[in-house]
């Protein structure tokens, strides 16, 4: 990807971010953080991966920014000057969740090979 990409990426993420904390009020989307954007060369289109701290909520918090879409695109349009503004297709990230999983998984494993070190030892 190129440095310019890499850029509009970093300025999407922030100003989008920016919008839904300071513009949209609506305590459903409860702690929520935009982990990072991907938006294709020719600026068609920026997919934008969300995650949240409650994972129950992630299809509600879909349907609000599907809904504030065209708001928060405008209000991005308003901060941002390219020539063509993308679309947004907001995308429930799931590695934090993954890595959470993996974790323990690994846990898991380590405690089982300790307590057969330790059936071993006796």
């Amino acid at each position: 990807m190129s440095l310019r990409m890499d850029k509009i990426n970093r300025e999407i993420q922030r100003q989008v971010m920016s919008i839904i904390q300071e513009e949209i009020d609506d305590p459903n989307l409860g702690i929520f953080s935009i982990v990072k954007v991907e938006t294709t060369s020719d600026l068609a289109e920026s997919k934008i991966y969300f995650s949240l701290l409650d994972d129950s909520k992630y299809s509600q918090v879909k349907v609000i920014l599907n809904k504030m879409n065209s708001f928060i695109r405008l209000n991005l349009g308003r901060r941002m000057r390219l020539r063509v503004l993308p679309v947004l297709r907001f995308i429930p990230d799931d590695t934090i969740k993954y890595s959470i999983h993996i974790h323990e998984k690994i846990e898991e494993i380590k405690k089982e090979n300790n307590r057969k070190d330790d059936q071993k030892n006796y």
